[in-house]
């Protein structure tokens, strides 16, 4: 079980990463962009405050 899990991670993680080269290739999106809403994205689940969101 766990190595089906294991095996659908990764087959998943290639399929996202591939998605992204490619709408960067076409000039749609940059890698960096992505990888910037991922971690706005993984923050909000952390329930976690960014810096610049804190008010003096």
């Amino acid at each position: 079980m766990t190595k089906d899990i294991e095996g659908e991670i990764y087959h998943l993680d290639k399929m996202i990463t591939s998605l992204v080269e490619l709408l960067e290739e076409k000039g749609v999106i940059e890698y960096e962009e992505w990888e910037n809403k991922l971690r706005e994205k993984l923050d909000e689940v952390k329930g976690l405050t960014k810096f610049e969101d804190l008010e003096d």
